[in-house]
């Protein structure tokens, strides 16, 4: 530089590349400068000059914030490295709650809108379209998608919507189900090591009882995503020891978090490879999952951690999955064929939308979830509900499945709780040994543990004979853990249902249990979404503006159009169609006295998108054991993550009796038939029993003997 002015650089030579007299000064010569003054983990930095363009193909990275004075080393030389995707990162401040030392470290680049890793889409292509000419349509200048040849069809068959998927990556890495089941057809060793090989995404390699942190954020560039880890769970607030922990989090555009696991292996130590995912259903299809391998010996390519974290120097010996003065609960489980399921026996099987796209709501391939003693009744005429099994904290589960599909194999996994990854993870995973699946007409057992360490909570089960239908058929469920020594009983006639299976419960605390002095009995529902439209929501044309395909709660929906065939005005949506014969909604009514407290589990089943959990005139804490949380009214989910909303009160505040909408806020959802009632009833009704002794004493507010109840939002 010859002279500075003003506003003006003067140079003494000139530019490598031509520019003309009196160009503006950019980025190009300019050095930018930046003071980490805070631990703020990743940090998301991108092109923002044609970024429609270029993020998809790389111009996006993070600077990662670690601990005061640590360094960061090749995990397989030990040497010093100032960048790469994994690291070990040596330190001895903290990095998390009761984590201060060394971790491995995997920053993780959730990305969608990704070209070359998109799929075919048919059921929802423009009628009369052959699939060449949709797909050209869905190229644009932002989105240069590869040859038409070079582009598979989608292992999920039902996505419903657009000519493609729009394509998902992890670090710009990808190891789709397409290829991998073109090389090998069977669906159960679709993410088997010893049939494919690894896969090339980013693998995380650690010694049992070492800390891991996963630097996650969303890079690219146009939708919401989830990331799920089995076997092992993270403090949603990774400084707060009363937080939750969670082992699923869903994530929005240059949304980032970080995740810290206390130990490898989880609390049980227990050796093997375990899976992160993306879960929702079209990017976990195209890609994005990867391996955590836990080992339980040294090896040359891998330099053990100094300082360790979290526990005790040197590699911990296995821990029996469940201690031997654990309770154990049994439970006999059946994976079933369930044809020509309905979501509402009441309403066509389909109803169109849009673009000839329809909402569907009969399924002539579900599968369930069921326990032994309900297979006859399931066989009938009774409406299932997802499998529901409950458990508490310190209790041993041995679930026992038996294969009855009429073919293919199936599994049953709880990646919240504790397991041997080499027995129960419920898929064939990695190097992992054996079959962890079952063929029709047999049986197998697997072991979990409510760990303490992970507390209370929720896991969903999902199938993974074949996770590509399966699931999205209704092989799905939910274990719930409830607090320690808890009985669990029917609201309405007082069995215990322990060991049964219901998507409703009275849960009875015993407060004899040390911790368990101050709480309350409570409502306990568990709420199972599920939705496959791949299109709404994209900047991809069509825009649309309703959602298609299987769409429901609980294997119900209750969409308005057909509300509104039955008599329903948009104005009175959530009241009775009919004046004279009032029915309710074929969706879960959920059921509560005026003050009961009332815990809400809500699972995104099986899920192509984000949706929005809502109830009108309730607020719960973001956080449900961190005291101070902040209060809120609705909350994002998404595929294979699991929500606790626990409301203090039934009626809000003041107790109020009636009829409140829980529903998905997404309007189109909600539409669909994503909604139901809270229905809050008088501390007197006998239609369910008290809660009994320790239940919140509350004084309810006086009624004109007259009043009727009709939703709150109406009055």
């Amino acid at each position: 530089i010859a002279a500075i002015g003003d506003m003006t650089l003067t140079f003494d030579a000139p530019l490598e590349h031509a520019h003309r007299v009196g160009d503006i000064v950019t980025v190009e010569y300019v050095r930018q400068r930046f003071w980490v003054d805070a631990d703020v983990g990743s940090v998301f930095w991108h092109d923002h000059a044609f970024g429609g363009t270029t993020w998809p193909h790389g111009a996006v990275g993070t600077m990662i914030a670690e601990p005061f004075n640590s360094t960061w080393h090749d995990p397989k030389t030990g040497k010093r490295i100032r960048t790469g995707p994994v690291a070990d990162i040596h330190a001895t401040e903290r990095v998390g709650h009761d984590v201060a030392g060394s971790f491995r470290e995997l920053m993780v680049h959730i990305m969608d809108t990704v070209p070359h890793t998109v799929n075919v889409v048919t059921a929802g292509n423009p009628p009369g379209q052959p699939v060449e000419v949709a797909l050209e349509a869905g190229r644009t200048v932002s989105f240069q998608m590869p040859p038409n040849e070079t582009k598979k069809m989608t292992p999920i068959p039902y996505l419903n919507g657009g000519t493609h998927t729009t394509g998902g990556a992890l670090n710009f890495r990808a190891e789709p189900f397409a290829q991998r089941l073109a090389n090998d057809p069977d669906p159960s060793k679709l993410f088997s090591s010893r049939v494919h090989g690894d896969p090339s995404t980013a693998m995380l390699r650690a010694y049992l009882g070492d800390a891991l942190v996963f630097r996650l954020l969303d890079v690219t560039m146009n939708e919401s995503n989830v990331f799920t880890i089995s076997g092992h769970t993270f403090w949603s607030e990774r400084y707060a020891e009363e937080a939750n922990r969670k082992n699923a989090l869903h994530v929005g555009i240059a949304e980032r978090y970080d995740l810290v696991i206390a130990e490898a292996g989880g609390p049980r130590h227990r050796p093997g490879d375990y899976m992160f995912f993306n879960g929702r259903n079209s990017k976990f299809s195209e890609g994005a999952w990867g391996l955590i391998r836990v080992l339980d010996a040294p090896v040359s390519d891998l330099q053990p951690l100094p300082n360790k974290a979290y526990g005790r120097e040197g590699i911990p010996e296995p821990l029996p999955v469940c201690p031997p003065d654990a309770p154990v609960k049994q439970f006999n489980v059946v994976a079933m064929d369930h044809p020509d399921m309905s979501f509402n026996s009441n309403a066509p099987e389909a109803i169109e939308v849009d673009f000839e796209r329809t909402i569907e709501l009969r399924n002539p391939d579900a599968k369930i979830y069921v326990l032994e003693d309900d297979v006859k009744r399931v066989s009938g005429d009774a409406q299932p509900m997802p499998l529901t099994l409950r458990a508490n904290v310190g209790d041993c589960l041995k679930v026992k499945l038996t294969n009855k599909l009429k073919e293919g194999r199936a599994s049953f996994s709880a990646f919240g709780l504790a397991f041997d990854p080499k027995d129960s993870q419920g898929v064939n995973l990695g190097n992992n040994p054996g079959d962890q699946t079952v063929a029709p007409g047999k049986s197998r057992t697997y072991t979990y543990y409510a760990d303490p360490f992970n507390g209370e909570g929720q896991t969903l089960v999902w199938d993974w004979g074949n996770v590509t239908t399966n699931p999205r058929n209704g092989l799905f469920g939910g274990v719930i853990i409830g607090p320690e020594g808890s009985t669990y009983r029917d609201p309405r006639t007082g069995e215990d249902i322990s060991l049964k299976n219901s998507w409703r419960a009275d849960v009875i605390v015993d407060r004899t249990i040390p911790g368990n002095e101050g709480r309350a009995n409570y409502r306990d529902v568990a709420l199972y979404f599920q939705d496959e439209d791949n299109i709404i929501g994209t900047s991809f044309m069509p825009y649309v503006q309703n959602v298609a395909g299987l769409t429901g709660v609980n294997y119900r929906a209750e969409p308005y159009l057909y509300r509104e065939e039955a008599g329903c005005s948009l104005g009175r949506m959530f009241q009775p169609c009919e004046v004279e014969n009032p029915q309710d909604p074929v969706t879960p009514v959920i059921e509560a006295h005026a003050g009961d407290p009332v815990r809400i589990h809500v699972f995104g089943a099986s899920s192509e998108q984000n949706g929005m959990f809502t109830v009108e005139k309730h607020e719960w804490p973001i956080e449900p054991f961190l005291p101070g949380a902040d209060m809120i009214s609705t909350v994002e989910f998404a595929g294979s993550e699991g929500l606790d909303v626990f409301l203090s009160s039934a009626g809000g505040k003041w107790a109020l009796p009636g009829d409140y909408v829980w529903s998905n806020g997404r309007l189109p959802y909600s539409q669909s038939g994503q909604w139901g009632y809270l229905r809050v009833l008088f501390a007197d009704d006998q239609r369910i029993l008290p809660l009994g002794v320790g239940s919140p004493s509350l004084r309810q507010v006086e009624v004109d003997p007259g009043f009727k109840v009709s939703p709150a939002s109406l009055k």
